[in-house]
C-alpha cells in the first residue's frame, strides 16, 4: 500500500508512482510491508533518481509532473479570466445603451451618429415652380386690372365711315374663328374670346386703318355675345 506524503491519500495499487491529486511521489505506507521510497535531491542537472529495493521495480528516471502542469493551469486560468472580463464589459455596455435609449428614445444617439445635412444653395424645382406661379399670378392680376379699366371707362361708339350696315358676318373659313381682342392690335392687349366663322356681330365703328401682316384693313369695334372688343374687318362681310 502506498500513500501521498502531502494529501495523505492511500493507494492499494503498488504500481502507481505519483499521487493522482497533486502529482507528488508516493511512498509506502507504514506497516505496508515494503521499504519506503526515498526521494533523492536534484544535483548537477541530473534527473531525479528513485531508489527502491532490488526485488521490486527497477530504477526509473522521471521529471516532476508538478512543474509541467503549472504553466498549463496558469495559461488556462488567464484565458478563462479574459473571457469572463469580456462578457462583463459587454453586459455593462449593453445595459448602459438600453438605459440611454429608454430615457430619450434614441434621439440623441441618432443625432450624434448622423451629421445634419447641409442645405444646398442651388435652386430646387420647388423654388422654380413657386417663382413661375408668382409670375403667372402677377400677369393675371395685370390683365384683370386692364379689363376693369376698360369696363369702367365709357365705350366710344364710332359710326363706321362709309358703312351703311351696322352688322357683319365673320368670314374666316381657314381658322374657323376670328379673335375678339382687347386692343385694336394683334401685338398688344389680349384675346377676349374667339368668334365663330359665320357668326353675326354688331359693328360699332372702324376708325383705325391698319395692316395685319401684308393684309390691309381696319380695326373695328364690335359686339359679340355681349362682349365688346376689336376685330379686323378683312375677315368680315358687311
Amino acid at each position: 500500500m502506498k500513500q501521498c506524503p502531502n494529501c495523505k491519500t492511500t493507494y492499494t495499487d503498488d504500481s502507481l508512482q505519483f499521487c493522482l491529486n497533486d502529482g507528488a511521489n508516493l511512498i509506502f505506507a507504514a506497516g505496508g510491508g515494503a521499504a519506503e521510497t526515498v526521494q533523492m535531491p536534484f544535483g548537477g542537472g541530473e534527473p531525479m533518481r528513485i531508489n527502491v529495493p532490488p526485488d521490486s521495480v527497477p530504477t526509473v528516471y522521471v521529471k516532476s509532473p508538478v512543474a509541467q502542469n503549472q504553466p498549463a493551469k496558469k495559461g488556462f486560468g488567464l484565458i478563462v479570466a479574459g473571457i469572463l472580463g469580456l462578457l462583463l464589459f459587454l453586459t455593462i455596455a449593453g445595459f448602459a445603451a438600453f438605459m440611454l435609449l429608454r430615457r430619450d428614445g434614441g434621439k440623441n444617439i441618432i443625432a450624434a451618429a448622423s451629421p445634419s445635412p447641409t442645405v444646398s444653395q442651388t435652386a430646387t424645382p420647388t423654388d422654380e415652380t413657386a417663382k413661375l406661379k408668382e409670375e403667372m399670378a402677377n400677369l393675371k392680376k395685370q390683365l384683370e386690372n386692364q379689363k376693369n379699366q376698360k369696363s369702367n371707362s365709357p365705350v366710344e361708339t364710332v359710326s363706321p365711315p362709309n358703312r351703311k350696315n351696322t352688322t357683319a358676318r365673320i368670314n374666316s373659313p381657314s381658322d374657323g374663328f376670328l379673335a375678339l381682342r382687347s386692343e385694336p392690335s394683334s401685338e398688344s392687349g389680349y384675346r377676349i374670346m374667339m368668334m365663330s366663322h359665320g357668326a353675326t356681330i354688331q359693328v360699332l365703328g372702324c376708325p383705325k386703318p391698319s395692316n395685319v401682316g401684308k393684309m390691309p384693313g381696319r380695326w373695328c369695334q364690335v359686339v359679340y355675345e355681349g362682349q365688346t372688343g376689336w376685330a379686323f374687318d378683312a375677315f368680315m362681310i358687311f
